[in-house]
Order: structure tokens, then sequence, then C-alpha cells
């Protein structure tokens, strides 16, 4: 035997090398759940700016300035109303806001006096709580729609099947795609909305405690500057 055949039959006796698998990154993956994936994508960059905005709007509206509220209540104790309310105008908190509508009324009564800062402290929270509601249907929306993508990937798979009249994991790998994918993205975008709109909420309870502090607190300055007028 030859030294050329037998070089020959050694090569062929070696098995081939089986071609790489293209690695597939999660971006690749993800495109892979469908239609479904457009309104969740804008839902979740929806969900994120609303949280953000709401965030910072509220750490400005519920700014806490023990000084100011001390400046404040010297200008009533010094029977200078008109001051006080400017300076509650100037200032960006809803605090200020309430207590600006308590003291325009300072001349009637207690009890009409609470009416207002509680009609103002309505308005106030209801600005604090703007665009909130779509944080809720988002919740809720979300998962439904990755729902919607599940119904369509086993769909996908049953249609792939009829077509080929071949079960196997190459019919049927495109449709669990799309069914895994569209239910876990439904479900992550509903977590960060529900999530979001909650501790959002919690916030705003705490700012609705403060509020009453700030009311009882500036009533019971306008009833003393009621005392002292009356004693002049």
């Amino acid at each position: 035997m030859s030294l050329l055949s037998i070089f020959l039959q050694v090569a062929t006796s070696i098995p081939a090398t089986p071609a790489p698998v293209a690695d597939q990154n999660y971006l690749h993956l993800i495109v892979k759940g469908g239609w479904v994936l457009l309104p969740l994508s804008i839902l979740f960059i929806a969900a994120n700016y609303i949280i953000i905005e709401r965030w910072v709007a509220i750490n400005i509206l519920s700014k806490n300035d023990k000084v100011w509220f001390g400046r404040v209540s010297e200008l009533v104790v010094e029977q200078k109303i008109d001051k006080a309310i400017r300076l509650c105008e100037e200032h960006p908190s809803v605090y200020a806001k309430v207590m600006a509508a308590g003291l325009k009324d300072a001349e009637l009564d207690d009890n009409e006096i609470q009416e207002t800062m509680q009609s103002e402290a309505r308005q106030q929270i209801s600005i604090l709580e703007k665009t909130m509601s779509y944080l809720g249907i988002t919740a809720s929306v979300a998962p439904m729609l990755g729902f919607l993508g599940t119904i369509l990937g086993v769909i996908k798979i049953f249609y792939n099947i009829s077509i080929t009249n071949d079960l196997n994991i190459a019919n049927i790998s495109d449709g669990l795609y799309q069914k895994m994918i569209s239910s876990g993205v439904g479900l992550f975008v509903g977590v960060i909305a529900y999530a979001g709109y909650y501790i959002l909420n919690g916030r705003i309870d705490e700012i609705v405690v403060k509020i009453d502090k700030y009311s009882n607190d500036i009533l019971k300055e306008i009833r003393a500057y009621k005392r002292a007028t009356k004693v002049q």
C-alpha cells in the first residue's frame, strides 16, 4: 500500500467537524416575539417616562421647608396676612398653595376656612396624580397583550404543523419563541408599571398626611390672629 493511499484512508476516517451554531443574542430572540412587542415597547417607554416625570414633579411640589413655614407663622402672628399670603404664593409646594387658600379666607369661620383648604388640597392632589392613571392602565393591559401574543404563538404552531404535516421541533420553534417571549415581556412591562404606580401613590399618601398637619398648624395661627385682632 502506497503512502498516498494510507493518507487518504486516514483523512476520510476523520469525522467532519460540525458547523458551529450561530450565536443568537437577546435582541434577536426578542424580535421573534412578533408584532405584539411593538405596543408593549410603546407601553414600556411611556410607563418609564411617567414614573420618572411624576417622581421629579412630586419631589418638587412636596418640598418640605420648615424655615419657610416658620416665617409664614411669624407673619401671621405679626398680623401681616398679606405678606404671609405672598410668601405662600411664591413657594412651589402644595402645602403653600393650601395654606395660601386658608389665609385668604382668614376672616371667615373656622369651618369655612377648613373647607377652603380641603378644596384646595383636593386640587393639588389631582395635580400630583396627573397621568398616573396611565400606569394603572399599563399594568393591566401589558400582561393581556402578552397573553394575546401567547395565543398567536400557539396558533402559529398548529398552522405550521398543518402546512407541513410534520410534528418536529423546527415547525414549532417559531411559535414557541413568540409564545414565551411575548408572555415574558408583557409580564415585565406590567410589573414595572404596577410597581411605579404604587410607589408613587405611597409618596402622595405621605404628602396628604403632611397637608393635614400644615393645615391644622396654620389654622391654629389664624385663630390666634383672630383673637389678637378682637382684643385690639
